[in-house]
């Protein structure tokens, strides 16, 4: 009895958390971070770009280095899923566009999670949801069919005699399901909030890398 109270709390604490917790839309945390972004780049941007440390020191070619003729902030955001390996790519392209610019402090790259389409999000949600009812069916099961004035089934006493078995693979296809509805296998580049680049994986840092020099050359 003592395990199905523990587990009762845990069942109800994560349904709480789960509906009372914020939740943004995709699209509005992308349009969110994009604004505070902008936003924090118009404060005194060039002191807090002086401030950021520039990785790659000890790589950096002066002579072979590009330089924009601007003294505004220039912002370039890589949004990427971070589920398929593609931070690795994202990596790539920070450390080429610092060593391609050494010289513009004002250059700043910032990453982020590209975002997840709202009806792959409600289905993830959907989905948590279940594994909820699951776990409450095999606690509750005889509370549940009384409330409906019906005997229990007797394949439902044999499912909830192998409950442990069952709640672990439920758990298992649960975190398959969201994995998949959450996984983009997409990146998403903007140059000053310009969308440049919205791809799906495979992705050539290299190819990406050159997209975006072109582009910020041209702010010249």
């Amino acid at each position: 009895m003592k395990l199905e109270r523990v587990i009762t709390y845990i069942f109800f604490a994560l349904i709480a958390y789960d509906i009372f917790r914020a939740q943004p839309k995709p699209q509005q945390q992308a349009q969110e971070q994009q604004q505070d972004n902008q936003s924090e780049q118009g404060q005194t941007n060039q002191d807090m770009n002086q401030q950021k440390e520039r990785p790659f020191q000890e790589d950096i070619d002066l002579e072979n280095a590009e330089y924009i003729e601007s003294t505004l902030p220039i912002n370039v955001e890589i949004l990427y899923c971070n589920r398929t390996g593609l931070h690795t790519q994202y990596l790539e392209l920070e450390r080429n566009i610092y060593l391609t610019f050494p010289k513009n402090k004002n250059l700043i790259v910032n990453p982020g999670e590209y975002p997840v389409p709202e009806i792959n999000s409600q289905l993830s949600k959907f989905v948590n949801y279940g594994q909820y009812a699951l776990m409450a069916a095999m606690f509750f099961h005889k509370q549940l069919f009384a409330m409906l004035s019906m005997p229990v089934p007797g394949i439902v006493e044999k499912i909830v005699e192998k409950k442990i078995f069952v709640l672990i693979g439920a758990i298992f296809l649960v975190q398959q399901l969201q994995n998949s509805l959450l996984t983009t296998g997409k990146m998403m580049v903007y140059v000053d909030s310009k969308l440049i680049l919205d791809q799906a994986a495979p992705i050539q840092a290299d190819k990406v890398f050159q997209l975006i020099k072109t582009e910020l050359l041209q702010l010249q």
